[in-house]
């Protein structure tokens, strides 16, 4: 789940920016964009609103929003709808900020959303739409594994007491 959000930060970051009356994208944004609109072309409609199990994958996040930071559970990922777990309510309408990190590859999302519909269940599921421009950080580098010297391999004396 987290290879389709990383992919899916860029084609909202380029398609924000485009619709937006700021600095237009460059050449290559704009064949990037019209690439990743071929790619996402049968994900762009909401699901409807109803349960939604939890995927194997699912990742941990926050909703914050409204003064309130609420853990939430990402169980699906679409261009048009990011879909959510929790166990509190928000209401339709509200503008949230959804985080995630992705320990392993020490890389934290933040995607400005308004909630599209609100499935009240236990637990509850909460569709978000991301509206605005998401951003990608990298938190850490994920260290190599190095050695400091050497291992000793050949014949060993046994110590006897």
């Amino acid at each position: 789940m987290i290879d389709k959000l990383d992919f899916l930060v860029r084609f909202w970051e380029l398609k924000a920016r485009n619709a937006s009356l700021g600095e237009p994208l460059g050449p290559q944004e704009q064949i990037e964009l019209l690439s990743l609109m071929q790619l996402v072309t049968g994900d762009l409609d909401a699901p409807a609103a109803g349960p939604v199990e939890r995927p194997k994958g699912a990742l941990p996040a926050q909703m914050i929003g409204d003064g309130t930071i609420l853990p939430v559970e990402v169980r699906s990922v679409s261009a048009a709808a990011v879909v959510v777990s929790c166990a509190g309510a928000v209401p339709v309408g509200a503008q949230v900020i959804l985080r995630a990190a992705d320990a392993i590859s020490g890389v934290e999302y933040a995607l400005p959303c308004n909630v599209l519909w609100v499935y009240r269940a236990s637990p509850t599921i909460v569709a978000l739409s991301v509206d605005g421009i998401p951003t990608r950080a990298v938190f850490a580098g994920v260290p190599e594994p190095r050695m400091s010297m050497p291992l000793a391999l050949g014949k060993h004396a046994r110590l006897r007491a």
